[in-house]
């Protein structure tokens, strides 16, 4: 079971994130948050594979955030989840601690990207180069 925490701000995209991941058999939500402050204080003890982190946060950036949780936990498997395309983002967050850039729009890549990251593989989506992409960057 892919244990997986979610950091988004906006409550009905965190719902929509744990219903999608509620009907999937190999996955479970450990432990949500909305703002980088509760991930910090959350997701050590939740212990999960994946952490899913949102680009903008009230408080500081995703990105600052991954970067953080880097520090403090280098296992930790981090992903972005954002709605920004422009490559300076994905270039941050992988020099920050990110193993994967998703953009948000495609449940079914989401899901592909947990599971590859899971299986410690890197993970950009196709929009912005795909699987194979992290190295470019």
């Amino acid at each position: 079971m892919i244990r997986v925490f979610i950091v988004e701000d906006h409550p009905v995209v965190r719902a929509s994130l744990r219903a999608l991941l509620a009907r999937e058999t190999d996955m479970t939500v450990c432990g949500e948050a909305s703002s980088a402050r509760e991930a910090v204080d959350h997701v050590a003890v939740a212990a999960p594979h994946v952490v899913l982190i949102d680009v903008s946060l009230p408080d500081i950036s995703g990105i600052e955030l991954a970067d953080a949780l880097h520090r403090q936990a280098p296992e930790l498997v981090l992903a972005m989840l954002s709605g920004h395309v422009e490559r300076s983002y994905v270039r941050r967050a992988l020099t920050a601690g990110a193993r994967g850039y998703i953009v948000k729009g495609d449940a079914g890549e989401l899901l592909d990207a947990i599971r590859a990251l899971n299986r410690g593989e890197p993970f950009i989506s196709r929009e912005l180069g795909g699987h194979g992409a992290a190295a470019a960057y």
